[in-house]
């Protein structure tokens, strides 16, 4: 029996997603140009380690949806998998953002960020299956992995606040990083130990089967909701990824703007925080798909301003403009996130009425496999692309090298959440739909 979904539980819930995003936003925008700029890596070694890392995680996530969803404990299906997860993501953080004066190769960091990343997909996988737990209700759904968005935002203006208060303070990169680092370990804990105690766990629930590789391809292949989602999820991640992995370049040699640049990815995220909750009721009235096909949109047609601004203004001169539309472009950012996997919730209903199996990790195993996906491919091509064109840190930044840094930053993306948009249209799982299989869940249990 679900308990009643209320403001602790929803907090509680969006907490844990704090730490976790805020680990993710500097693995993709200052972890690269920490370990190209400081560390002394060039920059091609470094996007193919970050592209590698999450290639690895594409084979471990698979295995660890269905290790979360075979293996429950006597304290529930989900709370063991967090006390094992977080020390693991602790100890590969202090690595990876504090490391030691001196001297790294790209051993050293190919090995901690490959144990940051698994323990990462450990406990991100836990907390979006865990959300499934919660609550059977369409617009419900809505609202919990709505509130993870809120965390997650906040969680990335959280770990930017460090960035951004040093730079005024005119601190060195390696200290950013490090207050990075600092707040990580803190906050992993303390969240952790939140969502222990107020999230409630279902402690009667059996565990699942171990499916094969032939039956994942199986539930794709015969489920065009799923198949939609997929492919949304991996565009969106692809195209969030290429801008955020470009941003910090962009800011320092096309805006000429580096010395604020923490503070106008504030303001990014803040404006995120801000339209969570207008795309949150509009996917009550309207409903999911709809809202997704809109946000999408909304980052593809303000992508699409930067290739023509660059070229009939001097952009550098013009503060406000960019700031109002990395505004606009923050107020999309989070809802395509929110709405897969509020939308995955619903498929895991409709493949647990199919299948008589409630498997949520395995489905949002493979919603965050497509993701990383998309991830990986954006940052090790985005950076050996970079590399092809003699960018570096220390070398000369040519006109040409700054027109294919807004290039990239700009025109995949936009092409990418357009093509996401346009695989909303005729989504099948209408929220109609999705009450019918519930009132057919209830009735079989």
């Amino acid at each position: 029996m679900m308990k009643k979904l209320t403001k602790p539980i929803l907090i509680s819930y969006g907490a844990l997603a704090v730490p976790l995003a805020a680990l993710g936003l500097p693995l993709t925008v200052y972890l690269p140009p920490f370990y190209e700029g400081p560390i002394g890596l060039s920059v091609g070694t470094v996007g193919i380690i970050f592209m590698v890392a999450r290639f690895w995680d594409i084979f471990t996530d698979p295995l660890m949806g269905a290790l979360v969803d075979r293996y429950p404990s006597k304290w529930g299906r989900r709370k063991h998998w967090i006390v094992i997860g977080i020390p693991v993501l602790m100890i590969a953080s202090w690595y990876v953002f504090i490391p030691s004066e001196g001297e790294k190769t790209a051993i050293y960091l190919a090995f901690w960020l490959f144990i940051l990343y698994l323990a990462y997909t450990f406990v991100g996988l836990t907390q979006q299956a865990w959300g499934v737990d919660l609550t059977s209700k369409y617009n419900e759904r809505s609202q919990v992995y709505g509130w993870r968005e809120i965390g997650s935002i906040f969680g990335m203006m959280a770990v930017l606040a460090f960035p951004a208060i040093l730079e005024i303070l005119d601190y060195d990169f390696r200290t950013m990083i490090a207050g990075m680092g600092y707040f990580l370990l803190a906050a992993f804990p303390l969240t952790a130990l939140v969502s222990l105690i107020i999230i409630p766990d279902n402690k009667v629930s059996k565990g699942t089967y171990f499916p094969k590789v032939f039956d994942i391809k199986k539930i794709i292949k015969n489920n065009n909701p799923l198949k939609r989602v997929l492919i949304a999820e991996m565009l969106c991640s692809t195209a969030s990824s290429i801008s955020g992995s470009t941003f910090i370049y962009l800011a320092i040699h096309v805006f000429e703007m580096g010395d604020i640049s923490s503070r106008i990815l504030f303001v990014y995220f803040f404006a995120g925080l801000l339209a969570m909750p207008l795309w949150m009721f509009l996917s009550y009235k309207i409903g999911k798909h709809k809202v997704l096909f809109l946000s999408a949109l909304l980052c593809s047609v303000i992508l699409s301003i930067y290739i023509p601004l660059y070229y009939l203004i001097d952009i550098s001169e013009a503060f406000w403009l960019v700031m109002f539309l990395t505004t606009l472009f923050g107020v999309g950012y989070g809802a395509p996130f929110t709405l897969t996997r509020a939308m995955m919730a619903d498929i895991v209903d409709a493949d647990e009425l199919r299948s008589g199996e409630k498997r949520p990790a395995l489905f949002f195993a493979v919603l965050t496999t497509l993701s990383k996906f998309g991830s990986a491919l954006a940052v090790g091509l985005v950076y050996l692309y970079l590399e092809s064109i003699g960018f570096g840190s220390g070398k000369e930044v040519t006109e040409g090298i700054r027109e294919s840094l807004v290039f990239a930053f700009a025109f995949f993306p936009m092409l990418f959440y357009f093509l996401a948009s346009l695989i909303c249209i005729g989504y099948e799982l209408t929220p109609e739909k999705h009450k019918d299989i519930q009132l057919e869940l209830e009735k079989r249990n």
